[in-house]
């Protein structure tokens, strides 16, 4: 695909993950793995998209989201910087640094959309005065959108076109010792987010279930997939096991 097909598609692409349409559904397609593999398939390297994809997916692991504000926007980096590491040919280390930036962006625009869509809760209420309920969905659902769609849209549009080319300038530009800094320092990112998730997942009664699956990868040779299944099932079952009613007494009855 050309480099405009391509920068329309993730400006796209960012609109329907920002959405919140079902919350799952929009929150998925906003992760950097399934943004590097969708466009890693549409720019003829899958493989890379997705290696791309994953050292930004532990970059964003730990991110949350508390009281409703976005810290860093994991699919407007990813969007916005795969698509221009795999065209200039950056690694992983030195893709996951460019994406730092674009990531704030993506926050800002979060918070430009929470400004903009406060204008709508006041023409609803208008609306509810005059018992105009078409304008009530109006403002809630349609124009909403509209607006987000918009504020979305142009900024990842236009840095997958713009940014392509100042980025293969400053890579041009900076020396080789340089660079290979970059892409070290880039490949100690993703350990921060990683760092970020079990500090919230750490609790001692489930810290073993880490240090098995690790071991398991390391030790015996286990794929990925075998350890997702087998998590899955560890998993299901320390649910059940944790929530079966206890068993009570029995008890005799009339002296039986």
């Amino acid at each position: 695909m050309s480099g405009i097909a391509i920068a329309l598609f993730c400006g796209l692409w960012q609109v329907i993950s920002t959405t919140d349409f079902g919350y799952t559904l929009s929150d998925t397609l906003g992760q950097p793995v399934v943004v590097g593999g969708v466009v890693g398939l549409l720019m003829g390297d899958v493989q890379t998209g997705l290696v791309l994809g994953g050292s930004l997916e532990l970059l964003y692991l730990g991110i949350i989201y508390p009281g409703g504000t976005v810290p860093a926007c994991a699919s407007s980096a990813a969007l916005i910087s795969i698509p221009i590491a795999i065209s200039t040919g950056l690694d992983a280390g030195a893709a996951t640094v460019l994406a730092v930036p674009f990531g704030i962006l993506g926050s800002a625009l979060w918070t430009l959309k929470g400004a903009a869509n406060n204008i709508w809760s006041v023409r609803v209420d208008a609306c509810l005065e005059k018992n105009d309920f078409r304008g009530v969905r109006m403002n809630t659902t349609i124009l909403p959108l509209l607006v987000s769609a918009v504020i979305f849209f142009v900024p990842v549009f236009l840095c997958n076109i713009l940014a392509a080319e100042v980025v293969t300038a400053m890579i041009d530009a900076i020396p080789e010792w340089a660079m290979n800094g970059i892409e070290v320092a880039g490949s100690l990112l993703p350990a921060i987010g990683f760092s970020i998730a079990i500090s919230m997942i750490g609790r001692k009664e489930i810290m073993p279930f880490f240090f098995i699956g690790y071991f398991a990868v390391q030790y015996l040779g286990l794929g990925a997939i075998a350890i997702a299944i087998f998590g899955a099932c560890v998993a299901v079952l320390y649910y059940f096991l944790g929530n079966a009613p206890e068993k009570q007494p029995v008890t005799n009855k009339g002296g039986e």
